[in-house]
């Protein structure tokens, strides 16, 4: 439609030239008239040999980032041609591995000759997740918008989308309770078990504040740090049903997942995600003794896509382990009124915690 106007326009207005030079009979009407025939031909053949010369890509400004951060990514033209400005409508689109959903988005831009140019388009990720933003091709149109040509492009880059991190009552550290008697170390291994010292060496980049050993730092005048002993088993074992229903449920539900992983952590508390595999039909598991091992968890959540909003928690729990020494179940349901008492944790009856 937009062509077939461009068209009309152009006809009009080249018969209007004709028609004041068959009155006026001037030689400037008469070159006018020239030009107008000629300057779509030359456009037309230029744009042809030069569109091939014009190289297209995304990026974005950030990989990783918070839900809701604004941020930004950018339609890349590398134009090697002289073709005066290039008409490009960019064809993008966004997708979450956890939302099936997929947003097509169109920008109108100009791409001008002999130049490397970026284009940021802001944005902001109203929900958790593993984010795609394609760039699937790109039209471009010619200076008169006479002629178009579609490139393929189909490159894709990522985002991931962090979870918010809530404040959590401290009451929340006895649920699962701390490395006791059970709890396992190894002594002769170096780890992460502050109740014993492996060894005092020198220390290095990377390491904790809180392995310092301060007194004896200052006796050598030079910085030592404490090696602990490895922790073998974990205190609990914290079971992901990932049985939420929308998207307001789903942010809720990691934000909870990953809020009680980074305190365990920062507390020193060893525990264990597990989760149903519906590919492998196994419980898959993963220790969690820092905060890096919770965004490793987190990822592989986002990967894995184990929803199971179809199954109850109650289902899932019958592949537990019977081994195990305690199991909280992180659900989106409501357990019944029976096992109330068992709830250890609320968010607005999005996401609840239950003692098994």
């Amino acid at each position: 439609m937009k062509r077939a106007l461009t068209y009309i326009r152009y006809l009009v207005f080249l018969s209007l030239i004709v028609l004041l030079y068959f009155f006026n009979n001037h030689p400037v009407f008469l070159l006018a008239v020239f030009a107008l025939i000629l300057a779509p031909v030359i456009s037309i053949v230029m744009f042809f040999a030069c569109s091939n010369k014009i190289r297209f890509s995304i990026d974005n400004r950030s990989d990783v980032l918070n839900r809701e951060e604004g941020t930004s990514f950018c339609l890349c033209a590398d134009n090697r041609s002289i073709y005066p400005f290039v008409k490009a409508v960019f064809n993008c689109t966004i997708s979450n591995n956890l939302n099936p959903n997929t947003v097509e988005h169109l920008y109108d831009l100009y791409v001008a000759p002999k130049e490397k140019m970026r284009y940021e388009i802001p944005v902001s990720y109203m929900n958790c997740g593993n984010y795609a933003v394609s760039l699937k091709q790109v039209t471009l149109r010619d200076l008169f918008g006479f002629v178009s040509k579609t490139c393929q492009v189909d490159t894709t880059t990522e985002v991931i989308v962090l979870p918010l991190e809530i404040d959590l009552d401290d009451s929340i550290e006895g649920t699962g309770g701390t490395p006791n008697d059970e709890t396992v170390y190894e002594r002769n291994e170096k780890g992460s078990d502050p109740s014993e010292i492996f060894e005092i060496r020198e220390y290095r980049m990377g390491d904790r504040p809180q392995q310092i050993h301060w007194k004896l730092s200052a006796k050598q005048r030079e910085l030592m740090a404490k090696e602990f002993s490895d922790v073998v088993g974990e205190a609990f074992e914290i079971f992901l049903c990932n049985d939420y229903s929308d998207n307001h449920q789903m942010d809720a539900y990691y934000d909870v997942m990953f809020s009680l992983g980074v305190y365990f952590a920062r507390k020193g508390i060893f525990f264990s995600y597990s989760w149903y595999s519906e590919e492998n039909a196994t419980i898959e598991k993963m220790a969690i003794n820092s905060e890096e091992k919770v965004s490793e968890a987190l990822l592989a959540m986002y990967y894995s896509q184990s929803r199971h909003n179809n199954r109850t928690a109650f289902q899932l729990l019958s592949s537990i382990p019977e081994e195990l020494r305690h199991v909280m179940v992180l659900t989106s349901q409501s357990f019944p009124m029976k096992d109330q008492a068992r709830q250890l944790f609320n968010l607005n009856n999005l996401v609840r915690l239950y003692a098994i």
